[in-house]
């Protein structure tokens, strides 16, 4: 049988080259993939349509954390969600987070707003003041409904 050099060499290329990509991907979509500095926070909410596993974090409209799970808790049936955050970041006890829209065509976000304490959030502790998403065909029948 004939072997041809170029065919193996191209093959074993293009295989090279698809491994490398990969793990490209791997390695950007988990940033913390070879980071341990990083801590983690709770937050139950009524509402959270659009948030998803991945989905963004935001402070002033800057990017600080990410969504690592969104559950349903089977006894009050609030959702339950898991964020991660560099440990640069520090929030005290009475920050708020909601979930809001990207905009009209976008997806959802979850908007963190620091209080005022002096009393700080630690690893695996919860947010207590939160809201839910709203929706807007919600708000127009709130508005129509209204008696006059």
């Amino acid at each position: 049988m004939k072997v041809n050099f170029l065919d193996a060499f191209l093959g074993s290329l293009v295989l090279l080259i698809t491994g490398l990509f990969l793990f490209y991907v791997y390695a950007t979509v988990d940033s913390k993939l070879f980071k341990s500095d990083s801590f983690r926070l709770h937050a139950r909410f009524d509402n959270v349509a659009g948030i998803m596993t991945g989905s963004k974090v935001k402070m002033s409209g800057v990017d600080i954390g990410t969504v690592k799970s969104v559950s349903l808790e089977p006894d009050n049936f609030y959702a339950y969600i898991t964020m991660d955050f560099d440990k640069k970041y520090s929030f005290p006890d009475d920050t708020e987070a909601s979930v809001q829209l990207e905009g009209l065509l976008g997806g959802s976000y979850i908007s963190i707003l620091p209080g005022g304490s002096d009393v700080l959030l630690l690893n695996n502790q919860e947010i207590i003041y939160t809201q839910g998403s709203t929706s807007i065909l919600n708000l127009m029948l709130k508005f129509a409904n209204t008696d006059q």
